[in-house]
């Protein structure tokens, strides 16, 4: 009598489980210390695997009127202000891009959650666009997919 191979029954589990921690949203945890416009801000990173204690993040797929230069415009202000109240000196949570890392400009690409008790809660980039202070921009260049994260 031949037995047939069976698979181990825990790699399913295990292989949902490396799926899930690739894409967790707590790759980087830190408090954010300055607003730069609506979807760029400054943050003092908390126990993080970067070897960097401050990080500027640029929010990853969004776009947010601008604040200086020849396309500033009030919705820019407006949009500076909406994230300055939510995020101004509290703990976020980063899903940092995984594909670049970094943009043209040295900021970091994420995508941020508000801090709920300890753990990643909601997503900042959808409440931006939710709101009305900002569109979604899908850039190809980086591993996020507006699809899934505004969904």
């Amino acid at each position: 009598m031949t037995m047939k191979p069976t698979k181990p029954i825990f790699v399913l589990p295990l292989f949902l489980l490396i799926v899930l921690v690739a894409g967790a949203p707590d790759e980087a945890v830190g408090r954010v210390t300055k607003i730069i416009d609506g979807d760029t801000f400054d943050v003092q990173l908390q126990d993080s695997s970067l070897y960097e204690d401050f990080i500027r993040v640029r929010l990853a797929d969004i776009d947010c009127p601008e604040t200086r230069g020849s396309k500033a415009c009030e919705a820019g202000k407006n949009a500076s202000a909406y994230t300055r109240s939510w995020l101004l000196s509290t703990y976020i949570f980063l899903d940092l891009d995984d594909k670049t890392g970094k943009d043209q400009y040295d900021r970091w690409v994420a995508v941020a959650y508000l801090s709920d008790d300890g753990v990643p809660g909601r997503n900042f980039n959808k409440m931006l666009v939710d709101a009305g202070y900002a569109e979604i921009k899908d850039f190809k260049n980086n591993e996020f997919n507006p699809e899934t994260w505004w969904s």
